[in-house]
């Protein structure tokens, strides 16, 4: 509390976006709350809408999620004209515009102008769209913390509603979703039919709830478990949304994402055991950079050792790494640009089940080159270039544990990566998270000049 009554003489809130006026400590809070987190509220709440909710426009998915980007986006874009120049500019930032560029200009050069927009679009959309809407319209004081409480009370809704998958031997969501709109996927079908192991394990379905797979499920669980516990480490909502978050991992099965949430877990509790060590990510960073070395170096094959490590099955690991050996020339062939969204690529002569590509980097580089890989990670990593934000007195004390459960859920989806290929729901997720974080950095900069 000491912290908090220190804050508030010296710090601005952002009564609109792109709005900076004084706050005296008494003001309400509900006071400070724009339209915009409302807003926000909404669109996280549609990315954990079942996919067969959608309406097509000919071929074209339309999601309700999808619609509400399009319109924050654009308004986002006018809020950024309106305070421009005197925002302030995130590295990141850069990062996201060039990441969404070069996934539409990489896929209209290899498939055309029509497939090539809409799929490098929605890709583009779903990524740069999210970061850019949750970089400019949060602002006001522990906006944030507000929206990713919101979020973590929707993790135990999404939690609940995975549950009735193995309780009722069904995708429950997903056959809901069915009996309504009549939207039926050949994939789950598929999988149904023959008790593939993506749905079934152990004579069990695997929970996903109403995300697009298991592993998804889990991640997202891996994520927002780590999110409330790092965030919120003396409020039950953090233990409660922890320990719901670990109980999705377990029913999903998903054995990447529990290593995951073990990883982040673990950080955590490094973070509180260290707090009053201002080096301990210095040290952190230096200790990961050396075992990174070590393993590049030890290891003949790093790829396989690394998914030895990530604590998926034997099998599962064979696999993965006969993904990587297959795909890693048909990256090389094509470094630039890739193969396009819809090229069909020979994996049978590799021996594969299918052509899907479980790791989000290879299939990244494999479908839109190399340069959307790396703008990507560079997004998603760039809002941290400016340092920590714990310990600014420009920032709350639950913004400052946020933007470091989000440094942390971050190293866990890098990670996770290079075993999982993210997409819909956690696609989207991933440029939310890396503009949050951003947010926060233009929020202790504008507070500290208001100051």
């Amino acid at each position: 509390m000491e912290r908090q009554s220190q804050l508030y003489p010296i710090a601005a809130r952002l009564q609109a976006p792109g709005h900076w006026t004084a706050v005296k400590p008494r003001q309400s809070r509900a006071a400070t709350r724009s339209g915009s987190e409302t807003a926000l509220k909404w669109l996280i709440a549609a990315l954990f809408l079942p996919e067969g909710l959608s309406f097509f426009i000919g071929d074209f998915r339309l999601s309700v999620a999808r619609v509400l980007i399009i319109v924050l986006t654009i308004r986002a874009t006018a809020q950024y004209f309106q305070k421009f120049p005197r925002g302030t500019l995130v590295s990141s930032d850069l990062f996201a515009l060039a990441a969404g560029l070069w996934m539409i200009i990489a896929a209209t050069i290899v498939e055309g102008p029509v497939d090539g927009l809409k799929g490098g679009g929605i890709m583009a959309l779903e990524f740069t769209g999210t970061y850019w809407i949750f970089r400019h319209h949060l602002g006001p004081l522990d906006g944030s913390v507000r929206l990713i409480t919101f979020a973590c009370k929707l993790t135990l809704v999404v939690v609940a509603l995975a549950a009735l998958d193995p309780l009722t031997d069904r995708l429950f969501c997903y056959e809901f979703a069915k009996a309504i709109t009549g939207y039926s996927s050949p994939g789950y079908e598929w999988a149904k039919a023959v008790h593939a192991d993506t749905m079934y394990r152990n004579g069990v379905v695997r929970a996903m709830g109403p995300l697009e797979h298991s592993i998804l499920f889990g991640a997202v669980c891996a994520w927002f478990g780590t999110i409330a516990l790092c965030t919120f480490p003396s409020r039950l909502l953090g233990w409660s949304v922890a320990l719901a978050a670990l109980a999705g991992i377990i029913i999903s099965q998903a054995r990447g994402p529990l290593m995951a949430y073990a990883l982040s877990l673990t950080i955590v509790t490094f973070y509180y055991v260290t707090y009053r060590v201002h080096a301990r990510w210095k040290v952190l960073g230096t200790l990961c950079l050396l075992a990174t070395v070590l393993l590049f170096m030890s290891s003949s094959n790093p790829v396989a050792t690394l998914l030895k490590l990530s604590g998926i099955s034997n099998e599962t690991g064979w696999y993965r790494e006969a993904i990587w050996e297959a795909v890693t020339p048909l990256v090389l062939q094509s470094p630039f640009f890739g193969m396009g969204l819809k090229t069909a690529w020979d994996w049978q002569t590799a021996g594969l089940a299918g052509e899907s590509v479980d790791a989000m980097w290879l299939r990244l580089a494999m479908v839109l080159g190399i340069p959307t890989a790396l703008l990507v990670l560079f997004t998603m990593i760039g809002t941290y270039f400016g340092g920590s934000l714990d310990r600014s007195p420009y920032l709350s004390r639950e913004e400052g544990r946020l933007s470091v459960a989000l440094g942390i859920v971050t190293f866990a989806a890098v990670f996770l990566g290079f075993t999982v290929h993210f997409w819909g729901t956690c696609w989207n997720l991933l440029g939310i998270f890396a503009g949050i974080r951003a947010s926060l950095v233009e929020a202790r900069a504008c507070r500290h000049k208001s100051s």
